[in-house]
């Protein structure tokens, strides 16, 4: 790197005078557990890893591109790897923050196709690779010398061990960076870092980062909406803590994990089915598909925070043709998106300014808890009628749970409040999403599900009478 180039370089963001925001103090910490490794102070049995664990906006995405591009500016050969599960997920992410903090004259090339990236270091060069880790067999017998793993939760145990193998570029450090939302109970994460459990990996050292600690950074107000949320989610999302879920009734009592939660496929002739709720904090939108049999697959979930509501159209927009490519969507939503915000505007309104034309059925909690729990006991030629993906994993903990009614208190009736679910804040958005979907789906006499029944019995006649050879 010529002596002669001067940038500045402010992975925390730049303060009102112009310069480098200094880290807070987890990110410090990471700082200097890198700089032990480099300096070969922070020992291990094996490699070394270090497994941030940490609350929502806590700034855990640039404590750990920090050091890892400190380290590309400075080690000439260096090979970088950060993955994610999905890549589309990653480039919505990760990505995104590593460009924002790169200094754009330490960029030396730019492969775009292999998503490989040439960074001006001392000396020479080093090279940073973004790769999807859905499979992680994939890279190959390729070899690096740092890799960083963001949302770890959503690997599974064998790619966690496959990728502390391909961390092993000779000549530099080795390390591998861990970063995530707190997993469920039981996760293999949370059994590989308690030192009382027999899976106990003896190499990782775990931080906890709560949200406060980037509190600097945080649109106004959003911290409060945390603090407001229960005491076991604040526990989770705020402290960064894993936690039990909250005392109560979960509202789908019917929704088991190891039944309903599979990998789902894109089925390629069919259009997606889009749920959508609306609110003034959050937002949430899920991703599905609808076989011939009338199984429902959800594929991809996401809850946008502080999301203005036109933004939060062009995200849902921007993310199915990452995620799809592009396809027909139906879109079901909340009826209460007919009504006007302060501005005189109705999120239906801005939906059809979008191209997007969005149905909604009206129903009480009465009618929709019961057919959807129905449903999720239900047998499609023998498997789950409605199946969720992985990747879905707030939904996911939703239904096992997180979205509940209130709790009873002792000694005291039963009221109607408290037979409708609880406004919790958190999961009930992607709840109701996925609700929408549900009751105009499957709803007693909705014209989608009259011509999905009538559609899979015309098909089940013609294989009747051709004996099996029909053409879809």
């Amino acid at each position: 790197m010529p002596e002669t180039l001067d940038v500045l370089f402010a992975p925390y963001g730049v303060q009102d005078d112009g310069r480098a925001h200094p880290p807070h103090p987890t990110q410090q910490t990471i700082l200097d557990w890198v700089a032990a490794v480099r300096a070969g102070t922070q020992t291990a049995p094996g490699l070394p890893v270090l497994y941030l664990q940490h609350g929502v906006d806590a700034g855990g995405t640039r404590g750990m591109l920090a050091p890892l591009l400190e380290c590309a500016f400075e080690c000439a050969g260096l090979r970088v790897l950060i993955g994610r599960k999905d890549f589309n997920d990653l480039r919505l992410s990760i990505m995104e923050t590593f460009f924002e903090i790169l200094p754009r004259a330490l960029l030396a090339e730019a492969d775009a196709q292999e998503h490989r990236y040439v960074i001006r270091a001392t000396g020479g060069t080093s090279q940073v690779f973004f790769r999807e880790l859905k499979d992680v067999k994939g890279l190959g017998s390729q070899e690096f010398g740092m890799i960083y793993v963001a949302e770890a939760h959503e690997i599974d145990i064998a790619s966690y061990r496959t990728l502390k193998q391909r961390c092993r570029q000779q000549g530099y450090p080795n390390l591998l960076l861990l970063e995530g939302n707190p997993p469920g109970q039981g996760h293999w994460l949370t059994h590989l870092t308690d030192p009382t459990h027999p899976d106990y990996d003896p190499d990782i050292t775990r931080l906890t980062l709560s949200s406060y600690e980037n509190q600097a950074f945080m649109q106004p107000g959003y911290l409060r909406m945390l603090e407001a949320m229960p005491p076991s989610w604040q526990r989770r999302y705020l402290m960064g803590e894993v936690g039990a879920l909250a005392d109560g009734t979960p509202v789908y009592p019917a929704f088991q994990e190891p039944i309903h939660v599979h990998e789902t496929k894109l089925i390629p002739d069919r259009p997606l089915i889009r749920g959508w709720d609306f609110g003034y904090r959050k937002a949430a939108c899920v991703w599905c598909q609808q076989e011939d049999s009338g199984r429902l697959l959800v594929h991809k979930e996401w809850m946008a925070i502080e999301t203005p509501e036109d933004a939060f159209i062009d995200g849902v927009i921007t993310r199915t043709n990452l995620w799809f490519g592009a396809r027909a969507a139906r879109d079901y939503g909340d009826p209460a998106a007919r009504n006007r915000d302060p501005h005189g505007v109705s999120a239906l309104t801005r939906l059809t300014q979008h191209g997007i034309q969005m149905l909604s059925r009206q129903t009480t909690y009465g009618q929709r808890i019961p057919l959807i729990n129905q449903r999720l006991s239900q047998l499609i030629g023998g498997v789950p009628a409605v199946t969720v993906n992985p990747a879905c994993a707030i939904l996911i903990e939703g239904l096992m749970g997180g979205y509940r009614f209130p709790e009873l208190e002792e000694g005291r009736d039963l009221n109607a409040k408290q037979e409708i679910p609880q406004k919790d804040g958190w999961f009930d958005h992607l709840a109701n999403a996925f609700e929408y979907v549900m009751v105009n789906l499957y709803g007693q006499s909705t014209p989608a599900a009259v011509k999905t029944i009538a559609a899979h019995r015309a098909r089940q006649r013609r294989v009747a009478v051709r004996r099996g050879a029909v053409v879809f």
